[in-house]
C-alpha cells in the first residue's frame, strides 16, 4: 500500500527564489532613488535587476505582482510562526503582527508607492478569512470581517511606516492591541 504524506515538503525552485529577490530589491532601490512607479520600464528594470525579461514574464504580469508575491511570502513565514507557537491566541499572534510589519517597512512604503493598496489589502482579507474558516467562524458576517480585518492591518501597517517619528516596538504592539479587534 502506497504512504501518504499529509505534509510533504514544498520544493522550491531556487533559481525563482533569486530572480524575485533581485527583483523585489531592485523595486526597493527605485523607490529610494525617489524613481516615480509609473515611469519604470520592465526591459531597463530587468537589466537593472539582473533578471530576463522572459524570467520576469513567466513569473509576473507587471511590476506590481513582485510586491504582491513579496506579501505572499511574508504572509506564509507569519503562518509559520503562528503554527510554531504553543499557544495561538491574540496576545502572541499580535506580537507576530507587529514583529513583521516592522521587519518588512520597505515592502509596505512599496504599496502605496506602487498604487497597489487594492490588491495586498484583498491577500491580507483572504488570509484574514482563512483563519476565520479554521476558527469556524458564522459565514454569514465572515466576508465583511475578513476585508475590514485586511483594511485595517494594512492602514496600520501604512500608518507605522509613515509615522514623522519611528514608533517603539512597545507601542506599535500596544497600539495594534487597542485598534485591531481580538474578540470577534
Amino acid at each position: 500500500m502506497a504512504r501518504a504524506f499529509l505534509n510533504q515538503p514544498i520544493k522550491i525552485d531556487q533559481r525563482k527564489q533569486r530572480s524575485h529577490a533581485k527583483l523585489f530589491d531592485t523595486l526597493v532601490q527605485k523607490y529610494r532613488e525617489g524613481t516615480d512607479f509609473k515611469a519604470i520600464e520592465i526591459q531597463q528594470f530587468c537589466q537593472d535587476a539582473g533578471v530576463s525579461r522572459a524570467t520576469f514574464y513567466r513569473h509576473y504580469q507587471n511590476l506590481a505582482d513582485v510586491i504582491s508575491v513579496h506579501f505572499l511570502i511574508v504572509i506564509n513565514d507569519f503562518e509559520q510562526q503562528i503554527d510554531a507557537l504553543e499557544q495561538a491566541d491574540f496576545t502572541h499572534s499580535s506580537a507576530i503582527v507587529v514583529s513583521e510589519i516592522e521587519a518588512n517597512l520597505d515592502l509596505i512604503r512599496l504599496v502605496r508607492w506602487s498604487g497597489n493598496q487594492a490588491e495586498v489589502q484583498s491577500i491580507l482579507s483572504g488570509t484574514a478569512q482563512q483563519i476565520l474558516i479554521l476558527r469556524d467562524y458564522p459565514q454569514a458576517r465572515r466576508q465583511f470581517i475578513s476585508d475590514f480585518l485586511g483594511t485595517m492591518i494594512l492602514k496600520f501597517a501604512q500608518e507605522i511606516v509613515e509615522a514623522p517619528e519611528p514608533i517603539p516596538t512597545s507601542q506599535a504592539l500596544e497600539l495594534y492591541r487597542i485598534l485591531i479587534p481580538h474578540n470577534l
